[in-house]
Parts: C-alpha cells; structure tokens; sequence
C-alpha cells in the first residue's frame, strides 16, 4: 500500500496545477455567439432543406411524366423554354449552392465551441462570402434575398463584436500589455 499524498501535489507538498476547488471554470459563450450559432444551425438547416427540395423539383423536371410535361410546359409559358434535361441541371444547380451553404453553417455552428481565431475568421469570411452572393441576388432582381443578407450582416457584426472577439482569444483593439514604464 502507498503512503497517503501530501495535501496540494503529489511530490511533497508541491502546489497541485489547479486550486483546491479544481481546474478553473471555462468561460462561458457570449450570448452574440450563441445568437449567431443557433441562426447558423437554423439557417442551415432551412438551406439543406431548399437544397433538397430544388433537387426535387429537378429530378421531376428531368424525368418526364405528367408532373414533368406539366412543369415544363408551365417554365415555356412563363417565358423559360427549356428542354428536360436543361431543366433538370438548372434546378440540380440552383439546389446546390443552398446545399453547400447549410452543410458549410451547420459545420461551422458545430465548431463554435472551439475558441480559436481562426474559427473566428472562418464564421465572418462564410458570412461575408455569402452576403456577396446575397447582394448579386438582389442586384440582378432577386429581391427575397434582402432578410438573409440582413441576417448575413448581423452575423459578421455580432462575430466582430469585442465580447465575441475577446472569447475566441483576440481581445480587443488596443488592449494589451502596458507599455515600458506604465505600472
């Protein structure tokens, strides 16, 4: 049997690496990263599922039948004179980018939890690029575009925001050891 350990450490009263109640607490999330990570899983989700829908509606486009005669002939009467298979790569196209951007957000939400600069960056770089893609939406008449690229911006804002900075470890502007001389 081993002789009982010294209160504070295991080699002769040396101070243990944490206090005596245990390792320190880890922070806890600002809530403006927790606002932008729920949006981000929501928002996924929603482009997931436009995704999935988009490619249905390809997949009726392109695969003949009643529904796929009718749909075609309502995209010819609609000014849109395409043929089957242009209909079904249309719209296999349109439901990719709402794809790729709910499987990128909820990726991205999920890593949230890791404090690091450079998930940080990530987020705002993916909602920048996005914004980008929502204001060429909105410029060419897509003007439904207008709440996800409000969403969009609020997003980068709340990333960007000090609180938020300060928890992914980039503190804020200015802040820093105090210069030489400074007590």
């Amino acid at each position: 049997m081993y002789p009982p350990q010294p209160p504070g450490g295991p080699y002769q009263g040396e101070p243990g690496p944490y206090p005596p109640g245990g390792p320190p607490p880890a922070p806890a999330m600002p809530g403006t990263a927790i606002t932008v990570r729920v949006l981000m899983f929501v928002g996924g989700a929603c482009g997931l599922l436009l995704g999935l829908l988009m490619w249905g509606v390809a997949g009726l486009a392109a695969g003949g039948g009643d529904v796929g005669r009718e749909f075609l002939r309502g995209m010819q009467e609609n000014g849109l004179p395409l043929t089957a298979s242009e209909a079904g790569a249309l719209f296999g196209l349109m439901g990719l980018i709402p794809f790729v951007y709910g499987v990128l957000s909820i990726v991205l939400a999920s890593l949230m939890g890791r404090r690091s600069a450079a998930i940080l960056w990530t987020i705002v770089v993916f909602h920048i690029l996005a914004a980008l893609i929502l204001l060429f939406s909105i410029v060419t008449g897509g003007f439904g575009a207008i709440v996800p690229l409000l969403f969009a911006i609020g997003m980068i804002v709340l990333m960007l925001l000090p609180i938020t900075r300060a928890y992914y470890g980039l503190g804020t502007a200015g802040a820093g050891p105090p210069g030489p001389g400074v007590h």
